[in-house]
């Protein structure tokens, strides 16, 4: 108990007034404060507010593609080649373009490439999605897609603010220790001549 005791009076000692407080550990004391509430406060805050503004435009860009782009059945034109296996035997799934074949809304029959699952074969059904323009297009984007986007912008802002944060608390205590240093040597001009007055 008195060793966590002790410990607490050292951490505080740049807050009480006391003789081997300098100007420079005044400074340094209240930096550290404003800048901890920058790190533990004001980072989580800006990696929210990112994740949020980049939630909010991806939410927009799915409302446009989804006003923009339809599901149409098409028909598969060719085999979709199956991969060889990786050299542990199992076959990685994977898409590949293929041609298929849709009508439009106004009788036209349009051909394009869409990417399909390997293995589908020629004449099978397929869902499409095509643009206003019946030019084949992908998906429009999910909510998950925008969570997703959402979470990785937060997360980028959070961990650059808080870099940003350390940097600045790093160049700061350099400087901090440099006026520190100066500042007991001045001390020590004026003081080391009266110690040494006494031992003599």
């Amino acid at each position: 108990m008195k060793n966590v005791q002790s410990r607490t009076k050292v951490r505080r000692w740049r807050w009480r007034r006391n003789p081997l407080r300098r100007r420079s550990d005044t400074i340094e004391a209240w930096t550290g404060l404003v800048l901890g509430s920058a790190l533990f406060i004001g980072a989580p805050l800006a990696g929210s507010l990112a994740g949020l503004t980049i939630y909010d435009q991806a939410q927009a860009t799915a409302a446009q593609q989804r006003a923009s782009r339809h599901l149409v059945r098409a028909t598969v034109l060719e085999d979709v080649p199956t991969a060889p296996a990786s050299t542990d035997g199992v076959a990685a799934r994977q898409v590949s373009p293929a041609a298929v074949r849709w009508t439009t809304a106004d009788g036209r029959t349009v051909t394009g490439k869409v990417r399909l699952p390997e293995g589908t074969r020629s004449g099978s059904p397929a869902e499409i999605w095509v643009d206003a323009h019946d030019r084949t297009t992908t998906a429009p984007r999910s909510s998950s897609d925008s969570w997703a986007q959402a979470m990785g912008a937060g997360g980028v802002a959070t961990t650059a603010a808080g870099l940003a944060v350390g940097g600045l608390w790093l160049t700061f205590r350099s400087t901090a220790n440099r006026h520190r240093m100066a500042e007991w040597e001045q001390d020590w001009a004026v003081t080391g001549p009266q110690w040494d007055l006494r031992n003599h």
